[in-house]
């Protein structure tokens, strides 16, 4: 095999295929995943106890920090499901990020995965509105592959930074970020962030009891970019707007109703008044999580099929 030769602290370090370097990166990444698995896999009170006790002295505050610096200073590898040996990067997945675990386990809600899976065809347009840290992103840059495009809307600033580095992360050139809020018209809205940026949302949503700050961001409709050529129309959305869902859907009725994409759609409390506008608009709705009918069925993952002629 032929070597190549890289630089680095002055000294020449001999590289070759299934480099060091590379075995470094993939061993260190099983190392973070494996942490990342054992952490996150503590009961949540058991994982409070831990921080509480490692934080008390200065010894173990000091050991936390290197503790951190280690951890996020590479990707980890996703360990299943249609994420499978993706990387997500762990400068953006703290370990008590919400879904750390299910993430790096690759087990963040089957039955979203499932649909898109079905869903999604090589070529295909993706939009992931809600993209949080980009998990979906980059699973749905994976199911469409080169050929198509995903394009991904997060109004929380850290979060979209998050997304554009998974993408980079997994060199998807067909998928793209928007630090943009999705809503019924263009222009700007008030964004309350969480504690759990997960749990961040639009104040006209409400009121999370953790909130941290509040900040202006822009605001897009979905019609209004397609119609002006800005983005391609989609085949699939995958909506999770923490309440906002339905500002969401008024600003891309034209677009729904031209192009007729599939519609995977996380709900907060808006489940009869989805279900109302999905009949409007000429869609069958099923639970993606459950029997019971959506309207009814409480949180869940509903699917949105535009009803055959």
């Amino acid at each position: 095999m032929a070597a190549t030769a890289a630089r680095g602290h002055g000294a020449i370090i001999t590289a070759m295929p299934g480099t060091l370097r590379h075995l470094r990166h993939e061993l260190t990444g099983r190392l973070r995943n494996g942490a990342t698995h054992l952490i996150t896999g503590m009961p949540e009170d058991r994982r409070a106890d831990l921080a509480a006790r490692v934080r008390a002295g200065r010894a173990r505050r000091a050991l936390l920090g290197r503790a951190s610096r280690w951890y996020g200073r590479a990707p980890v590898p996703i360990a299943g499901g249609l994420g499978h040996l993706l990387h997500v990067s762990t400068a953006d997945l703290p370990l008590d990020h919400a879904h750390a675990g299910l993430i790096v386990r690759g087990t963040l809600e089957p039955p979203v995965q499932e649909a898109l899976r079905r869903l999604l065809a090589p070529g295909a347009v993706f939009y992931d509105v809600g993209a949080n840290i980009g998990f979906f992103t980059i699973l749905g840059a994976r199911l469409v592959g080169p050929a198509g495009r995903v394009i991904a809307f997060e109004p929380v600033p850290a979060c979209a930074r998050a997304v554009a580095r998974n993408i980079a992360l997994n060199e998807f050139g067909h998928a793209a970020i928007r630090e943009e809020a999705v809503g019924a018209r263009g222009g700007a809205a008030r964004l309350l962030v969480v504690g759990e940026a997960s749990w961040s949302h639009l104040a006209s949503t409400g009121r999370h009891a953790d909130v941290r700050e509040e900040i202006d961001v822009a605001v897009v409709s979905i019609d209004e970019l397609v119609a002006g050529g800005q983005i391609p129309p989609p085949d699939v959305l995958k909506i999770d707007t923490e309440g906002a869902e339905l500002q969401a859907i008024e600003g891309m009725r034209a677009t729904i109703e031209r192009h007729r994409p599939a519609i995977v759609c996380e709900l907060h409390d808006t489940n009869a008044q989805f279900c109302a506008l999905m009949e409007e608009l000429g869609y069958v709705t099923t639970n993606l999580d459950g029997p019971q009918a959506v309207a009814q069925a409480g949180p869940v993952h509903a699917l949105a099929l535009a009803r055959e002629a």
